[in-house]
């Protein structure tokens, strides 16, 4: 700080004519950590000059690196099921529905039941769950009407549209995908301070491509951003479960390659 120059809620400000290095001595110095009129926090420092009114560069909350490396442990748990014996009682399916439902207990269990599980406004849900189904359904008819090679093709008839395949595809892909993506790793990204949706989208991608290797799975980044939106616009995890239950029935409904 330079003699003479007043350091206050509004930032830094022009030199004190009535100060002198012998009225810092017998004042003190001027208070060097002044706060934001807005939040509170420092704006200026010894030696450091001004500072963004927003905050220091110390208010910025760590990179939520725990959540991914649950995420890596989840993906690397179910593809390595691939390659174990098949047995009747421990699927890779339902091992995946398994870790994907409860790895994110030991956050919820000390911070109490989470938001997201709450069924709040259902009249504004099942607008959202209506928008995203027709947006999805259209893009997904438009997708199949380019000439696509087989690698990209979505298939006819990927399982039979039974009530048991239907109930498979709710309660061990839909919400258990949904818990684990759209509840645990949004709220991780959204405490950091960060954009949920876009990084979520992407590492639901890249979690379908490294359990089931295929070019046609990496395309799930974009159903990933439309059911991130539903979650941020509804605030649950229950619109993004009922448009995955919907978009997965979309090979059988609206059809694909032959």
């Amino acid at each position: 700080m330079i003699p003479g120059t007043t350091c206050s809620r509004e930032g830094l400000q022009a030199p004190s004519p009535a100060a002198s290095p012998t009225d810092w001595e017998r004042r003190g110095s001027p208070s060097i950590l002044p706060t934001s009129p807005s939040n509170g926090s420092p704006t200026c420092s010894a030696g450091s000059g001004l500072r963004s009114k927003g905050g220091t560069v110390a208010d910025r909350k760590p990179f939520p690196a725990k959540p991914l490396l649950v995420f890596v442990a989840v993906i690397a748990a179910v593809r390595f099921s691939f390659s174990l014996p098949a047995s009747p009682f421990l699927p890779p399916s339902l091992l995946a529905a398994v870790l994907f439902l409860y790895a994110p207990l030991p956050r919820y269990w000390r911070r109490g039941f989470p938001s997201w599980a709450r069924g709040t406004g259902p009249g504004k849900s099942i607008a959202v769950i209506a928008l995203l189904a027709v947006a999805g359904a259209l893009a997904f008819f438009l997708y199949l009407q380019l000439p696509l090679p087989p690698a990209l093709s979505p298939f006819r008839g990927a399982f039979p549209l039974t009530a048991a395949a239907a109930a498979h595809q709710l309660l061990l892909v839909a919400l258990p995908e949904e818990v684990f993506f759209r509840g645990y790793l949004h709220d991780a990204f959204v405490e950091a301070g960060r954009e949920p949706v876009v990084p979520v989208a992407l590492l639901f991608a890249v979690g379908h491509i490294v359990i089931a290797p295929s070019p046609f799975r990496a395309l799930t980044f974009f159903p990933g951003l439309l059911l991130g939106w539903g979650r941020k616009r509804s605030g649950n995890v229950y619109v993004p479960t009922a448009v995955h239950f919907l978009y997965n029935l979309f090979p059988s409904l609206i059809g694909g390659s032959s």
